[in-house]
């Protein structure tokens, strides 16, 4: 679990610890979530009233009206909480900082288009209220009308008196430094402001709490449950298949970072569809500066090009700026002889439109087609984004007729 820099009251903090066997590998960062699992329902009032009648000892999220003291009245907002009808909410954000939120949440502005989309697969795109201007880079089909709001700043630059002149309950920073959400919070005084744990690269192990967290705090709980389970359906049959490999059948992957000669050393999505990402040793670096005999010494099977920006996605209809990426990688002298040149296994997906939270499980299904293509023989990419699109998205689009996401296209 993410460590809180919350601090609860003295006499509270001396009860403090964490119940091994009660805690869980996913645990709802959620106040009320009294016995650490992955939901508040009604075993949470039983633990509750057991601290109460000292029984049991005390959680992080037992004081659930965030208080500082676990009281009766931590089992009536828990009651609150599970009928849905709570006027306020204190969450545990990617920071690990307790923000209390107002209940219900009627207006929200995300800094990213990773929060921006998140919200929206929830069907809460109508409490997006505006938008940074970085959701520029997706276009127009892409932001279906969320372009039209009113622009907020750009990218870690927040235009703060427009952000207040808006009202919003809450701001949803990017994932960043403690320091930048800082800074937000001291300019935006009366805003809930949520560092999103919506960012790239993203482990999608956390995609369950992470969906579901939000679901609590949009009020869209149901929403948050089909997403899950749709999501999950597709990242648990591959990661059944992959654990079946031997080391040796995982091919070594170099997955570049926006030039060539950068590696992306942190990319959990390799991994899960059944690769060696050849960077995982450089450090936790996002992005790491390698020299072309580095490839060349650690010679991977493939290689994964992620691009961003204007001349891919939606409103692409020409393959030909991603066709000269990939021509130019396999005709640089020096990887001639790296495996993934000669055998043309080179791939270039755009990011944006299917490899970033929440819709990161698109570019995946497309990593394990490329990894493993007879393991995965029955899985199409295609159709998976184009149910993302259908059932999560207020998107009409059909990919299979229209824009340019990867390259080469899968029956090539």
């Amino acid at each position: 679990m993410r460590k809180m820099t919350c601090v609860l009251m003295m006499t509270l903090f001396m009860l403090l610890t964490i119940v091994p066997a009660l805690a869980s590998d996913c645990t709802l960062e959620i106040f009320g979530n009294a016995n650490m699992d992955d939901t508040i329902d009604e075993v949470d009032i039983e633990y509750v009233e057991g601290i109460i009648k000292e029984m049991n000892e005390a959680t992080e999220l037992a004081d659930a009206n965030y208080d500082g003291e676990i009281t009766e009245d931590d089992i009536t907002q828990i009651e609150l909480i599970i009928g849905g009808e709570e006027k306020e909410l204190t969450i545990v954000d990617r920071h690990g900082d307790a923000v209390t939120i107002n209940k219900p949440v009627t207006s929200v502005i995300p800094d990213h288009i990773t929060s921006l989309e998140a919200i929206r697969v929830l069907g809460a795109g109508d409490l997006i209220i505006a938008t940074q201007a970085l959701t520029d880079c997706v276009g127009p089909t892409f932001l279906h009308g969320l372009g039209e709001l009113p622009t907020v700043g750009g990218y870690k630059l927040p235009d703060y008196e427009a952000i207040l002149s808006l009202d919003p309950d809450i701001y949803f920073v990017y994932s960043g430094s403690q320091e930048n959400k800082q800074t937000v919070i001291k300019n935006l005084p009366g805003v809930a402001v949520i560092c999103a744990p919506y960012s790239e690269p993203y482990d999608t192990n956390d995609i369950t709490m992470d969906i579901r967290q939000l679901g609590y705090i949009l009020d869209r709980r149901d929403q948050a449950e089909e997403y899950i389970d749709w999501h999950n359906g597709y990242l648990d049959m591959i990661k059944e298949r992959v654990a079946e490999l031997s080391e040796d059948e995982k091919p070594r992957v170099y997955v570049t970072c926006f030039s060539l000669y950068n590696c992306r050393a942190v990319f959990p999505p390799i991994e899960i569809a059944g690769g060696i990402n050849i960077g995982a040793d450089l450090g936790a670096g996002y992005c790491t500066s390698v020299d072309p005999e580095w490839v060349l010494v650690e010679n991977p099977d493939i290689i994964i090009d992620p691009v961003v920006g204007w001349d891919y996605g939606y409103d692409v209809y020409d393959p030909s700026a991603l066709i000269a990426m990939r021509e130019d990688i396999l005709n640089q002298p020096e990887l001639a002889n790296v495996t993934a040149v000669e055998d043309e296994r080179v791939y270039i997906p755009d990011i944006y439109s299917i490899g970033l939270f929440p819709n990161n499980i698109i570019s995946i299904t497309y990593y394990a087609k490329w990894l493993h293509p007879d393991l995965f023989e029955d899985l199409d990419p295609q159709k998976i984004h184009q149910e993302y699109l259908d059932r999560f998205t207020p998107i009409e689009f059909d990919v299979n007729e229209h824009g340019v996401f990867v390259y080469p296209p899968l029956e090539e």
